[in-house]
């Protein structure tokens, strides 16, 4: 079987995750992305400006995805998975003319439709994370709307092979936390750090309305694959703060943090019932103060932080793998 896979070919997108995963298990997989250079901020602008072109002029947008939609078929595939949420409605039509499959997932957030070209296109199935959007799309477009679950890869994200307590002293890192420093997320951190917590901040700052009180903390570094798996397995706790649009569903830092083996705390949804293996209340918070606490009680009971981890760790390797959720796209598209 041939997959193309349309979305960004980067570092740690679910693009690349789910390439690896497909090609893993033997299946012919490629990415298609309209931006070429994707390297720092070179692709930054690239994507930048490409957005700026198709949200002025209908007639370029068009012409993108009419060019890719010729690629597409040129490769012959036989189940296209769409993860851009921009994608233009008439690149599915192109798509759909030649009779093959085409489906949408949408790992982000709702404040990602843009448009909502998902919506006018006519996909065979669009998988969402989130059960809020599932049953929008089914009770009030009756569209074939599908629940399912982010991932981690454990190739390309392997768990450290030493015990978590070792791990912590070469790490020393008592609480850190990753992705973009949003103002949400860095007034949160502003308070952890207030508290007396010592925080470590990777990833990617932003050049406006960022809060630079966070300067000590940030290590100004992106990190991607076995780097990461070590700096989230090695550090006490890792703090994640889910966007304000996760409604009812969870980010994909949630899973990479359990399938790194780490010790994680995160804002608290009712699908955590359903995900994890222990009670949610655990390792979970609902305002910044229940989360400081939380994060207070575990630094002092390492015990329990790697029970609890290892716990965890074990459920998601045999549940919330790539390789799992391929079949699991597979087997919905295809019975």
């Amino acid at each position: 079987m041939k997959i193309a896979i349309i979305g960004a070919d980067k570092a740690d997108s679910m693009e690349r995750n789910l390439q690896e995963a497909f090609c893993y298990s033997g299946y012919e997989c490629k990415i298609f992305d309209i931006i070429k250079n994707n390297s720092g901020r070179i692709g930054f602008y690239l994507r930048t400006i490409n957005k700026l072109h198709r949200t002025y002029s209908d007639k370029y947008d068009q012409n993108i995805f009419i060019k890719l939609a010729s690629s597409i078929n040129q490769f012959n595939p036989d189940l296209v998975i769409c993860v851009y949420r921009f994608i233009h409605p008439i690149f599915v039509k192109k798509i759909k003319k030649n009779g093959r499959k085409i489906i949408h997932i949408n790992p982000d957030a709702l404040t990602t439709f843009e448009y909502q070209q998902i919506f006018v296109s006519d996909y065979d199935v669009w998988f969402s994370k989130d059960p809020y959007i599932v049953r929008f799309m089914k009770n009030n477009m009756h569209l074939n709307a599908v629940l399912y679950a982010e991932a981690f890869s454990p190739r390309i994200n392997p768990k450290p092979n030493i015990l978590k307590s070792e791990a912590e002293k070469e790490i020393k890192i008592e609480v850190m936390t990753y992705g973009t420093m949003y103002p949400y997320r860095t007034n949160m951190l502003k308070l952890v750090k207030d508290a007396g917590i010592n925080l470590k901040i990777y990833g990617i700052t932003p050049n406006r309305f960022y809060n630079h009180e966070l300067d000590d903390a940030n290590q100004h570094k992106y990190i991607t694959g076995a780097e990461k798996s070590k700096l989230l397995y090695g550090s006490k706790i890792v703090f994640n703060q889910m966007h304000y649009a996760e409604i009812e569903g969870v980010n994909c830092r949630f899973f990479e943090v359990n399938g790194a083996g780490a010790f994680q705390l995160s804002d608290y949804r009712p699908i955590l019932h359903n995900l994890l293996p222990i009670d949610p209340e655990l390792v979970s918070f609902k305002s910044i103060d229940e989360g400081i606490e939380k994060i207070k009680y575990y630094l002092n009971n390492p015990q329990e932080r790697y029970n609890i981890s290892n716990k965890i760790y074990t459920h998601f390797i045999n549940n919330y793998t790539y390789d799992h959720l391929i079949k699991y796209i597979l087997k919905i598209v295809y019975e």
